[in-house]
């Protein structure tokens, strides 16, 4: 397994390398890139992740499907680059599915998940056509069809299933116990029955996503395996084969160290035998088998760029203080739900060639003593003005942080897409923390008149 900073060495190649002593994505200079739009800034490559998918859909084949979960990183440009590389949506709010919209993925391309859905977010996703929207309660089924029926029009649905066992082997697990996501299994007939009983629903077929970060290829096979076995079970009770089985995303990204490779070839090898030993029995005839990921899709290809504004000593640790932290990135701080706190694989961007000196603590700008990148990273001496490189930030950072924490101003986005940097958020300013909020004496008129 590689060192932290070995899997950050062999991305900035990816990246596109170095030149004189400076990280040089592309042959563009990131000094002159954060000049231009100021630090801190998240950094993009398109290519990196069209070949991730092109990569995903080799090697599972052309009868599975890929649909970009786009929570990972709602950015339009990356949803963009994935719709017209062949790429499905899954969505989980209104937002993400007016993002799909705009990005030029087909409605017949589109799944809808996520606990909460309200009758307006339903209602859009309908008026839409979208091939599925994937229901997570007995509820859900009955507002839907009201919904469906108001708007003259039949929908597409999804049972999303909570199964009865856990799946190891993961880093986060949604399913297989008491939880707000999906139908528990021991309600599948009735959500079977009162779906079918709705003539203007479609029963699609079924979704289970039930863990993320996936490392245990043999557990996820007997994963994969119990959809199938879900599957037949439906199928049975509807008498037709099934139109879809969504088996949701989880493919291992190692962010830290000790952390292997997912074996996406192990796994697919695996998949593969499993589907072939099922559509046999024909009530897969025509299925849509989809896979979800997000993650595995964009993690590798983002970067987070923050400049060192001060460096310190306390008590003998030296602390490297930066203009970002986890107000941008609240991942890579190890504040999105880890339960043992590790750094990502950090460089500094500013001194390629230089050999490490020392362990250092590399901090934010928040006043909390949870801002922290890690301890002992091994990086070259800073200097103010440094650049220090956060890798594998291309998933859940920028949208999944607490961005307005101290109003410190929002970073830039950019995009390196065909041999040239594009920007695709500009950055904040102090100003904007003002933006849409009004004192009393600007008020003019009441929200509610008095009785």
């Amino acid at each position: 397994m590689r060192s932290q900073r070995d899997k950050a060495l062999a991305l900035s190649d990816r990246f596109g390398g170095v030149q004189d002593g400076e990280f040089a994505p592309g042959g563009i200079s990131l000094s002159k890139l954060a000049d231009a739009y100021g630090t801190p800034l998240y950094l993009y490559h398109g290519e990196m992740i069209v070949e991730r998918l092109r990569r995903v859909r080799a090697a599972l084949g052309e009868d599975v499907e890929i649909l970009y979960s786009v929570k990972a990183n709602p950015s339009l440009a990356i949803a963009r680059i994935l719709a017209n590389a062949g790429a499905g949506a899954e969505v989980a709010s209104a937002g993400e599915l007016v993002l799909a919209d705009a990005a030029g993925f087909s409605p017949s391309d589109i799944v809808y998940a996520g606990p909460g859905k309200t009758g307006a977010e339903l209602d859009r996703a309908v008026k839409l056509g979208i091939f599925a929207v994937n229901v997570e309660s007995l509820p859900e089924i009955d507002r839907l069809a009201a919904i469906a029926d108001r708007n003259g029009c039949k929908v597409g649905v999804g049972l999303r299933i909570n199964p009865a066992q856990q799946l190891l082997g993961s880093q986060m697990r949604m399913g297989g116990l008491v939880s707000q996501f999906g139908l528990d299994q021991a309600d599948l007939e009735e959500a079977v029955h009162r779906t079918l009983a709705r003539p203007n629903l479609i029963l699609r077929g079924i979704h289970i996503y039930t863990a993320t970060q996936i490392f245990d290829v043999d557990a996820f096979l007997e994963q994969c395996r119990s959809v199938f076995e879900i599957g037949r079970q439906v199928a049975g009770m509807t008498g037709t084969p099934l139109e879809m089985i969504d088996f949701g995303g989880g493919f291992g990204v190692p962010y830290f160290e000790q952390m292997p490779e997912f074996d996406l070839g192990r796994f697919v090898r695996g998949f593969q035998a499993l589907a072939t030993s099922y559509r046999s029995e024909g009530w897969l005839n025509g299925c849509r088998l989809i896979f979800e990921p997000g993650r595995y899709l964009v993690a590798e290809a983002g970067i987070y760029v923050t400049r060192v504004v001060d460096v310190k000593r306390s008590k003998g640790k030296i602390f490297v203080v930066t203009d970002g932290g986890m107000n941008h990135h609240l991942a890579a701080t190890g504040n999105l739900g880890q339960v043992f706190r590790k750094p990502y694989p950090l460089l500094n961007l500013s001194r390629m060639g230089t050999e490490p000196a020392e362990s250092l603590a590399v901090v934010g700008p928040c006043c909390t003593p949870l801002d922290l990148f890690g301890n002992d990273i091994p990086l070259p001496d800073p200097e103010p003005g440094d650049l220090i490189g956060v890798f594998m930030s291309g998933a859940y950072g920028l949208s999944a942080s607490n961005l307005h924490f101290l109003s410190h101003p929002t970073p830039a986005e950019i995009l390196l897409w065909q041999g040239d940097a594009h920007l695709l958020r500009a950055p904040g300013t102090p100003e904007d923390v003002l933006n849409g909020q009004h004192a009393p004496g600007e008020i003019t008129t009441p929200l509610i008149e008095k009785d």
